[in-house]
């Protein structure tokens, strides 16, 4: 039996995915002419809007007629939800919106405000059917993003770009994948004790896989390569899970600061308390890196193992 906020999120977005299929267009076949359309629910209930949008990409896949956009948002994903309590942290539902065909889906996690607009363009510009938006609800500071010499806003569009480059004056120590709105933003926090411990990361912000892959091969070669996705750590709001595709061992995962990383639901309290319970507060993400850089050669041997044993 469906209780009356399982029939609500479930109406909302069917009737959203119906807005969108109407097509006015004198030639439908080739093109669409009529309104796109928004839902949202907290993330963690995304799976009750689910069956509705598996149904929606069906039918932009086998229907004749061109159909419009459908706008996703999971609210309040993430253990920053805090004082809601623990039944509203979107860190597992909102995983829900991974479970299309490739390519039938955008995700879409912008870090902070400028961006939203930003990778909303960016979607509907590629022509996907659904967008996943991901948000979270703690307003963060808008970084001064010229005097921490992070690239512009505007790169949250190519679906990942470079927080930090390398510093060439000192031993690489691996590259770092961050995703999500308070786990980078205590992550730009914690850059002077970074820069202080001499702890010399490449910091890649996770955006969008979907849009990263259609970037140029030199452009995603030059932000996270084959290499780079090798010597690899994440730090995400949400559960490993989330961002295991942009790492391409599991060896990375061992290394991942996660708001799952102890295997447990997490509690409740301020944004504060949950973070730190969470192990994504700045201290924690300081000392999470420090392990990961002082680790390397470890790392990167148990990952030749792993290759001379594929040999034979």
């Amino acid at each position: 039996m469906l209780l009356p906020q399982e029939i609500t999120e479930f109406c909302n977005s069917g009737i959203s995915a119906a807005i969108a299929s109407v097509n006015f267009s004198d030639d439908p076949e080739q093109e669409w002419n009529g309104f796109g359309a928004v839902c949202s629910t907290y993330g963690s209930f995304s799976y009750l809007k689910y069956g509705s949008m598996r149904l929606y990409s069906q039918l932009a896949q086998d229907s004749d007629f061109k159909v419009g956009p459908v706008i996703w948002v999971a609210g309040h994903s993430g253990p920053e939800t805090a004082e809601d309590s623990r039944t509203h942290f979107g860190v597992f539902a909102p995983s829900v919106t991974q479970l299309f065909p490739e390519g039938h889906v955008c995700d879409l996690h912008p870090w902070e405000a400028n961006e939203v607009p930003v990778v909303i363009a960016a979607g509907l510009a590629a022509g996907f059917p659904i967008l996943a938006l991901h948000l979270t609800r703690p307003a963060v500071q808008i970084p001064d993003r010229q005097a921490l010499g992070i690239d512009a806003h505007f790169a949250a569009a190519k679906g990942a770009y470079l927080l930090r480059r390398y510093r060439p004056d000192q031993p690489r120590g691996g590259t770092v994948i961050v995703q999500g709105t308070k786990s980078t933003d205590n992550l730009v926090h914690a850059l002077p004790e970074l820069d202080r411990l001499g702890l010399n990361v490449k910091i890649v912000v996770a955006v969008s896989p979907q849009l990263f892959a259609r970037q140029s091969e030199s452009y995603r070669r030059e932000v996270l390569s084959e290499g780079d996705r090798l010597d690899a750590m994440a730090i995400t709001n949400r559960s490993r899970e989330t961002i295991r595709r942009w790492m391409a061992t599991d060896v990375s995962l061992d290394y991942t600061l996660s708001a799952d990383r102890d295997d447990r639901w997490r509690t409740g309290g301020s944004v504060e308390d949950v973070m730190g319970e969470a192990g994504l507060d700045p201290d924690s993400i300081v000392e999470g890196i420090a392990r990961f850089v002082r680790e390397r050669d470890q790392r990167l041997k148990r990952i030749e193992q792993m290759l001379s044993a594929a040999r034979g």
